[in-house]
């Protein structure tokens, strides 16, 4: 009989936060351990849909984002109050060496608060996008002017 102990990626489930290596395409050199999120698991075919985690406010990385502040960052075990950011996501295979164990030999830093569960909920099955048309497509098209020809003076 073989002794089949369970590892962290055998629990892991939507909404855990874990240490992982963000890939970011454009500067590969900026990419580093960071707290993300676990939006989903497939078990079937063993990967996992991660989302990017940030501590910066700024104007980039928008996007169906899922803000964790105050009390709800410290029960979650998170540092900092930070943001997850939906927009960026990438599906990854369960034993991917972007997963960062830290000494206890688990990757999973923590897990969001049962009062994030519905903004979890949102952020995995999005509305569709409401389409907005506004008064636009009732103006008239712009007048072009007509094109100036020298050789064509009045008498």
């Amino acid at each position: 009989m073989t002794d089949q102990s369970t590892t962290w990626r055998d629990t892991l489930a939507a909404g855990d936060i874990v240490a992982f290596v963000f890939p970011c395409p454009d500067d590969p050199s900026a990419e580093k351990s960071r707290p993300c999120l676990v939006l989903e698991i497939d078990r079937a075919n063993g990967e996992a849909v991660v989302v990017y985690g940030t501590s910066r406010w700024s104007g980039a990385n928008r996007g169906q984002e899922l803000h964790v502040t105050g009390e709800a960052a410290r029960s979650s075990s998170l540092d900092k109050p930070t943001r997850f950011v939906g927009a960026r996501r990438v599906r990854v295979p369960l034993g991917s060496p972007r997963f960062v164990e830290c000494r206890a030999g688990t990757a999973i830093l923590g897990r969001l608060t049962e009062s994030l569960r519905p903004r979890l909920d949102r952020m995995r099955h999005p509305p569709p996008q409401i389409i907005r048309r506004g008064r636009s497509h009732l103006r008239r098209p712009a007048r072009r002017a007509l094109p100036h020809h020298p050789d064509r003076r009045p008498a």
